[in-house]
């Protein structure tokens, strides 16, 4: 039995295994050389080159072999990013930065979410080297140095995003939170406020214990003033109105004055609950304050004070780091890091005052 259209699609898979480099230059008007940069070093073309290229594979119909590709040169157009909260308020700004870093310089981002497991996140790492991506972005729940450096001992650079290196040889762009937390302390300590609770789940998180380690340094300056964790189960608007709610049923003497939540998300789930009960004034019973100085944070019924965090800038200078690497790494500066200190860059926050945390 024949069946119609077969003689056709053999044709055509015939006629896409003749499309060499060499028609997709010619019909560019580009060497060779530039189309092969185009598909494994595509930063050392031009745009307009790039352009040009682009518009000949389309033209031609031209599919490369990219593991074929990978294995001859070594060079993979893809990276890799690992976030432990894809969903998290302030990850979605970070990652539109990054991916349009990578995007212009001609490569792709592949995005993972560990959900806060270590072993995730460890397994994803394997993934990652297993493909030989170029390099690795990854804001990390676990102490990884380690394993990072086996990476790029086999030729896979990394940044660590948002949480400082401990060893000098792995690079990393991150945020003072310790300064964050003591911005935030202090202010409400200079509200008048004497008992400071703190807001947040994952205390073993670093980015949050240093949030933590920030406000009890502000605490232990200020006599006569204390500070509370208040753990809650994860850090959502829920879990902020969970929380306004077991503090109201306190009595009033045992409430803390002020709250340091570590998000804007906690933050605004507190004032949501408090406001909507109508039984705790808010800053006039309790001030609040949060963290990250999200896009709602302004926007709150009662609008939030907060330390603002530099998402998008972070997200750029991770990925230009991230460039910086590999191109180490490509001309052999860079191997297991032994005795090689690495760029750490490290942002501070600012603290932004809103109606939350002072009383008109």
């Amino acid at each position: 039995m024949e069946v119609e259209g077969s003689g056709t699609c053999g044709e055509r898979k015939s006629r896409l295994n003749r499309v060499t480099i060499r028609d997709v230059a010619e019909l560019a008007r580009v060497s060779p050389a530039s189309v092969s940069n185009y598909f494994h070093k595509p930063r050392k073309l031009s745009e307009e080159t790039r352009q040009r290229i682009q518009q000949a594979v389309d033209t031609l119909g031209f599919v490369p072999n990219d593991a074929a590709r990978t294995l001859r040169t070594g060079v993979n157009p893809v990276i890799g990013y690992i976030a432990f909260e894809l969903a998290g308020a302030t990850t979605p700004e970070i990652a539109a930065a990054i991916e349009k870093r990578v995007s212009a310089e001609g490569m792709y981002m592949l995005m993972a979410n560990d959900t806060g497991s270590e072993q995730r996140e460890r397994t994803y790492l394997q993934l990652f080297a297993k493909q030989q991506v170029s390099g690795v972005i990854i804001a990390p729940v676990g102490n990884v140095e380690d394993e990072l450096a086996r990476m790029r001992a086999f030729g896979i650079a990394s940044v660590l995003s948002a949480r400082r290196a401990e060893s000098p040889a792995q690079a990393s762009v991150s945020i003072d939170h310790v300064a964050g937390g003591k911005l935030a302390a202090e202010h409400l300590i200079e509200q008048g406020r004497k008992h400071i609770g703190f807001v947040s789940s994952s205390l073993q998180l670093k980015q949050v214990a240093d949030r933590l380690n920030g406000a009890l340094s502000a605490v232990h300056s200020a006599p006569g003033v204390k500070l509370e964790v208040l753990p809650v189960p994860e850090r959502t608007v829920e879990a902020g109105v969970a929380c306004a709610d077991a503090l109201a049923h306190r009595p009033s003497t045992e409430r803390p004055d002020a709250l340091f939540c570590a998000n804007d998300l906690l933050a605004i789930g507190v004032i949501q609950a408090f406001v909507s009960a109508n039984v705790i004034r808010v800053p006039a019973d309790i001030a609040i304050v949060g963290y990250d100085d999200i896009e709602f944070a302004r926007s709150t019924i009662v609008p939030l004070t907060t330390v603002r965090t530099p998402h998008a800038e972070l997200g750029t200078a991770v990925a230009d780091l991230l460039f910086t690497e590999i191109d180490a790494l490509t001309a052999g500066g860079v191997h297991d890091g032994s005795g090689l200190s690495r760029p750490q860059i490290e942002f501070s926050p600012e603290l932004v005052v809103r109606a939350s945390s002072v009383q008109q």
